[in-house]
């Protein structure tokens, strides 16, 4: 039970720095999506490292 809403908090954090990065695509007017694909590692990588610290 404890470990049910791990999955819910790692799709929130890569889904809101997915949403960060292609918003500053936008504002920046890029037609490559580089900070979309930053923003979504980074994501990816945070919320990894939430999911060791929790088991750890």
């Amino acid at each position: 039970m404890k470990y049910s809403g791990l999955a819910f908090q790692m799709l929130g954090t890569i889904g809101l720095f997915v949403f960060i990065g292609y918003k500053l695509d936008e504002w920046f007017d890029k037609t490559t999506p580089v900070n979309l694909i930053i923003f979504s590692l980074l994501g990816i990588a945070i919320s990894l490292y939430q999911i060791i610290r929790e088991f750890v």
